[in-house]
């Protein structure tokens, strides 16, 4: 039996649903021996998550999620990240305080829609990061909609009475950040994306590796990326992109794990 990899998982620091201890044991009934939590814009869990995770003798990086603003899905994964790099942890606070800016606007225009929702009704701690997925947590809670899903479809989704557009960095600016902070820079979800891709591109800007390995991703088409990583040097991750009960991405499993296909990332382990 090959152990298992998922190095993509969200935490309540960012739009997932359970804390990051609770998220650690999650992976661990799960079988996962290969892993990181990658909240959005923040490394905040990674005090709470750290610990379990050596408890529970899982492997793990240290990661993180940027969101950029060239495409609401266009993110860039970054592993083995110095998670008290001052200028990274700077840049990081930028990007959630444009979060926020945006989430003022998206208010704006849902309550000018004639519904009944405030900003100040978003759980917007410090150090974490709130976005979107939160907005429609929202408009679930009060009956609005039925689902999160529902809420970004008839509402906040692009093309939508109450949309914004991402507020985060350029992609190159992003790849930057995480080599700066020492990580390695992974593509996220390029199925979701591919229409925009631009590899070569981001090639020269840093990015080392693509996350072939995705739900959401055929078998041939995982085939197509781990051949465009061959050809453009580029390592390969896999992720599940947990972000736990109550969302549309609720299932933690994790994809059979080799040296082969996965040593490119392992200098990014602890």
């Amino acid at each position: 039996m090959f152990p298992l990899i998922n190095l993509h998982n969200h935490s309540t620091h960012s739009d997932g649903t359970l804390e990051p201890g609770a998220l650690a044991r999650e992976a661990a009934r799960a079988g996962i021996k290969y892993f990181s939590l990658t909240d959005h814009d923040t490394v905040g869990g990674w005090a709470e998550i750290e610990p379990a995770l050596k408890d529970a003798g899982i492997n793990y990086c240290r990661g993180v999620e940027l969101t950029t603003n060239f495409h609401d899905n266009l993110h860039i994964l970054g592993y083995g990240v110095d998670i008290l790099n001052p200028e990274f942890l700077s840049g990081m606070a930028g990007y959630r305080q444009k979060r926020l800016e945006r989430l003022k606007k998206i208010v704006g225009l849902l309550r000018a829609q004639g519904l009944d929702v405030n900003f100040e009704e978003l759980p917007a701690d410090a150090g974490r990061t709130v976005g979107r997925p939160h907005i429609a947590e929202l408009l679930k809670k009060k009956g609005i909609v039925k689902s999160r899903k529902q809420g970004f479809q008839q509402y906040i989704a692009s093309g939508r009475p109450a949309y914004v557009p991402p507020s985060g960095p350029e992609v190159e600016d992003a790849i930057r950040a995480v080599k700066k902070a020492g990580g390695l820079a992974v593509l996220a979800h390029p199925g979701v994306v591919k229409d925009v891709l631009d590899l070569p591109r981001w090639k020269d800007a840093g990015l080392d590796g693509i996350e072939a390995f995705y739900p959401a991703h055929t078998n041939v088409f995982t085939r197509e990326l781990v051949t465009l990583a061959a050809r453009y040097g580029l390592l390969v991750t896999a992720g599940v992109d947990f972000h736990g009960p109550g969302t549309d991405r609720d299932k933690m499993f994790g994809f059979e794990y080799s040296e082969e296909m996965f040593k490119g990332i392992k200098k990014a382990f602890v």
